[in-house]
C-alpha cells in the first residue's frame, strides 16, 4: 500500500526566476508585435512633433479648470435653448431617412444652382407656365413639390 500524503510542498520560485520569466514574456511579446510597436512609436513621435502631447498633458492636468469653464459657459442664457433641444434633435436625426433626404437635398442644390444662373429680372407668363408643364422633368419636379406640400398640410 502507498503512503499517505500528509504534507504538500509547493515549488516556490525565487524573485530572480520570476523576473527572468516576466522579462522573457515581454521580450517575446515585443518580438511578435514589432510592426505594431514601431507604428505606435511613430504615432507618438508625430503627436510630439505637433506639440499635441504637451497640449493633451496640459489638458489632463487642468481638467478640473477646463470642466469648470465649460460648465460656466454652458450655464449662460444663450445656450439654454440649444441644450434643451439637443435631445429632441438627436431623436429627430434617428427618425430621418437619410437616403431620401440626401436625394432631395441634392435636387435642391441643383435647383439653386440653376436659379442662381437665371436672369433675376426675367418674368414668367402664363404661356411660359404651360410650357413648363409640358416639360417632363419640370412637370415631375412640380408634381413632387405639390405632393410634398400636400403631405406637409396633413396631420
Amino acid at each position: 500500500m502507498a503512503e499517505r500524503i500528509s504534507k504538500i510542498n509547493r515549488i516556490e520560485k525565487s524573485e530572480e526566476e520570476i523576473k527572468a520569466e516576466s522579462l522573457s514574456e515581454v521580450t517575446d511579446a515585443i518580438a511578435e508585435n514589432k510592426d505594431s510597436i514601431l507604428k505606435a512609436i511613430n504615432l507618438v513621435r508625430s503627436l510630439d512633433d505637433a506639440k499635441l502631447l504637451d497640449a493633451m498633458s496640459g489638458a489632463i492636468n487642468g481638467r478640473g479648470v477646463i470642466a469648470n469653464k465649460f460648465a460656466v459657459e454652458l450655464n449662460k442664457e444663450q445656450y439654454t435653448g440649444l441644450i434643451s433641444n439637443m435631445a429632441s434633435l438627436v431623436f429627430l436625426l434617428g427618425d430621418l431617412n437619410v437616403d431620401d433626404l440626401t436625394m432631395m437635398l441634392n435636387k435642391v442644390t441643383k435647383g439653386l444652382r440653376v436659379a442662381n444662373q437665371a436672369n433675376p429680372n426675367q418674368k414668367t407668363s402664363i404661356t411660359g407656365m404651360l410650357g413648363v408643364l409640358r416639360d417632363d422633368e419640370m412637370n415631375k419636379s412640380l408634381t413632387y413639390m405639390l405632393n410634398m406640400l400636400r403631405g406637409m398640410s396633413r396631420d
